[in-house]
Formats: structure tokens, sequence, C-alpha cells
């Protein structure tokens, strides 16, 4: 699904017509392994970040978590050197909710990845979907906990006034890190 659905929208925003013969078997594809909607979270985040994918699909990244002591294990930095350097960026592109502009195109994507208008799509059941062929292993309790978690609690939290000053420190953090 991660690879089908970002060559379609690749070929799409390069001019290829969605009447392409590989385009529409490629969209049949997507339709019946359900839709953008269950792309793995790399592909929800790379939508989220050119408007096809809602940003409240997400699984939260907490950019916040680069403030705490670095001592702690929590703290990204002492994350496996790949999974650090993948943490950093989408921490910081999940924080700002990024968006591309909204054209044309986007909007035709939007009808053509998803089985049902993009307006009427449950983000939050998306949040936790992901096709059978893109599932390595499937997520434990605990996993679907922290995740819960996460997404109902800490990351609502975090968006409230004053807490939401902390983003903005972590963001400058994060972009320190990046330079």
């Amino acid at each position: 699904m991660l690879g089908s659905c970002l060559n379609y929208v690749t070929l799409r925003i390069l001019g290829e017509e969605s009447t392409h013969d590989a385009l529409t078997k490629g969209r049949e594809w997507i339709l019946s392994h359900g839709s953008a909607a269950a792309i793995p979270q790399w592909g929800k985040m790379w939508l989220s970040m050119i408007g096809l994918y809602d940003w409240s699909g997400n699984n939260p990244i907490i950019p916040e978590l680069w403030l705490v002591p670095h001592f702690l294990p929590i703290h990204p930095g002492r994350y496996w050197c790949i999974t650090h350097m993948v943490y950093l960026p989408m921490a910081y592109l999940f924080g700002k909710k990024f968006v591309g502009p909204i054209t044309p195109t986007i909007l035709a994507l939007r009808n053509e990845l998803y089985s049902v208008p993009y307006n009427e799509i449950d983000w939050n059941k998306a949040r936790d979907t992901c096709a059978k062929v893109d599932l390595i292993y499937p997520r434990t309790m605990a996993q679907n906990l922290v995740w819960t978690c996460l997404s109902k609690v800490v990351e609502p939290m975090l968006n409230c006034w004053p807490v939401n000053k902390l983003r903005d420190i972590a963001l400058r953090n994060i972009m320190k890190h990046i330079y």
C-alpha cells in the first residue's frame, strides 16, 4: 500500500492522467485493499504534508520528547540512529501540521484515493488502520494503550494554552538539531 499510494500520487502530481491504464489498475488495487486510509504511518505522514490525509489520522509524533533530559531512555536522541534521524523531521512536521498548497490535482487525488468522500473519512479509525500487505507485525495491547493515550490525552493536552507554548520551544529545539 505504501509504495502503491506514493507512486500513484507521484505520477499524478507529475502530470499523468488518472485514466492512464497503469494508474487505473493501481487505483483499483489501492481501493480494494482499504484505500489510502490503510497506508502505513510513514505514508500517512507524507500524504498529510501534501494535503491528502488529515493530520488527525496520524499517531502523534510528540516533538516535546526532544526536551526531556537526554539521560532518560525515552529521549529520541537515545534511539537507534535510523529511528532517531527519522523521528527528528517527522516530529517537527507533525508539530507544525505542515500542509502544502491544495491544488486542483490534490483535490482530484482526494476523490481518487478513498472509497468514501474525503470529508466523511473517520480519521480516528484510519489512524490505526494498516493494509494487511504492509502489516509486518500486529501491534500489542501495550502499544495500542500507548498510542491511544498519546492520541486522546497527551496530544490534546499539549495543544491547549498555556502548555502549547512548550510545542513552540520543542520545534525550535528540533530545528537546532536539524541544522
